[in-house]
């Protein structure tokens, strides 16, 4: 059981879905990607922080602020090749996943209807 595993886990690493993630993840590093990033989460973390006190202040400038940077982040090439890879990988995990439950769970109502 555990050489059908490993090679199962080999066999998701070496696939082209695998590979262009990995790919695609690599590129999310690049310093604009993650300035913005580092942008987008300060300005969350500051609109949650003001919104906290909207009786006493207004979060709409942070708010519209927020609301550019997140079209910026989903708009940028890098980010939507990154969120392609990881919806065709997560595809394939629950391909995977639905395979080897399938196979566990005849298993099971096999061993049921022997008692």
């Amino acid at each position: 059981m555990y050489k059908e595993i490993d090679e199962l886990i080999e066999a998701i690493c070496v696939d082209e879905i695998f590979q262009q993630y990995l790919q695609s993840e690599k590129k999310l590093h690049d310093e604009k990607i993650v300035l913005l990033l580092s942008r987008h989460q300060m300005l969350q973390e500051d609109y949650l922080r003001v919104k906290q006190y909207q009786n006493y202040m207004t979060s709409d400038d942070l708010k519209e602020q927020l609301k550019e940077v997140k079209k910026e982040l989903f708009e940028h090439p890098q980010i939507q090749s990154y969120y392609q890879s990881y919806y065709a990988l997560n595809d394939l995990l629950e391909k995977v996943t639905e395979i080897i439950f399938q196979g566990i769970s005849d298993e099971l109502s096999f061993h049921q209807l022997t008692l």
